[in-house]
């Protein structure tokens, strides 16, 4: 493959009413040199009986794996690829006409540019548009401290792969911020550039990689596990600027009052009293940290 080669990296788990769409997306882009790697992630709806139909009509890769999160498939498929560039795209996104050339544009002119991401729409499954993101401009403390407000959504992300396997894979023990995390990796060692362009349709849904081989509550458990890791891995970037330690310190917060509000839930108000404490600690100025421990005394 040459220099301008792009493989397009699709986790799917139970996305068979989805996957072709996502597929046609990419081979509507008419880019001539391109895979397109669909990895399995142990579905039970369907969805291999569709990926062999793509296979013979659309020419894609894909592999089946046993169920193991969205991380891990992705990491798969990249491993898997032949391409100079990496674009990750989820089963149930869709790309718009123009997106890869455009990103290719930039990355030919620009070599000290690693990765290309764009604006993007979430929209509802009745195609109702729920929010239009400019995804250089977010407000959000964690992405403007860390990221620098870049808010790079996987579907959008156009990547060099030499830059990629610099930057190490997703980590599949960050259930929920394998993408923030891989962000900040990336943020730290290479040039980002956003296109102000709406080129991506995120669906928003309320079901896919939920739909797992667990339960609502382990799903729970698993996301706060995750997020302490992650948080953790953040408190470990050193020297911390005055806005990551603020935007670092607003999330612990965020993070004890959701394990706050789960030992409530579960009935014990001694352990919540703890988190709303430590969360006190984390956001002194938050009213919220206060009314919540105040509740754990009248329950």
């Amino acid at each position: 493959m040459n220099d301008e080669s792009v493989s397009v990296v699709i986790p799917v788990f139970n996305g068979a009413p989805f996957v072709a769409k996502a597929v046609a997306s990419v081979r509507a882009q008419g880019h001539g040199n391109l895979e397109i790697l669909v990895v399995d992630d142990g579905s039970t709806d369907g969805t291999q009986e569709v990926l062999k139909g793509l296979e013979q009509s659309e020419g894609i890769r894909w592999f089946q794996r046993s169920h193991g999160g969205p991380a891990r498939s992705r990491n798969y498929g990249i491993e898997a690829a032949r391409g100079h560039y990496i674009a990750l795209l989820d089963c149930d996104d869709v790309w718009l006409p123009g997106k890869l050339a455009a990103q290719l544009a930039i990355m030919r002119a620009r070599p000290e540019v690693g990765l290309v991401h764009t604006d993007f729409d979430v929209r509802f499954e009745d195609g109702t548009l729920e929010e239009r993101v400019s995804a250089r401009a977010s407000r959000e403390p964690m992405v403007q401290a860390f990221v620098g407000g870049h808010v790079a959504l996987p579907s959008t992300l156009l990547i060099r792969k030499r830059v990629l396997d610099e930057a190490g894979r997703l980590d599949p023990e960050l259930y929920g911020s394998e993408d923030s995390d891989l962000t900040i990796r990336l943020f730290r060692m290479t040039g980002f550039e956003c296109l102000d362009q709406v080129l991506v349709t995120k669906l928003q849904r309320g079901h896919g990689y939920r739909d797992m081989a667990f339960d609502e509550q382990t799903h729970r458990e698993r996301v706060l596990a995750s997020r302490d890791r992650f948080l953790m891995r953040l408190e470990g970037f050193a020297p911390l600027t005055t806005a990551q330690r603020a935007a670092l310190d607003r999330e612990w917060a965020n993070y004890y009052l959701l394990k706050g509000a789960a030992a409530e839930r579960a009935g014990r108000a001694d352990e919540a009293r703890t988190h709303y404490r430590k969360a006190i600690g984390k956001a002194p100025g938050r009213i919220r940290c206060y009314t919540r421990w105040l509740r754990t005394w009248t329950a």
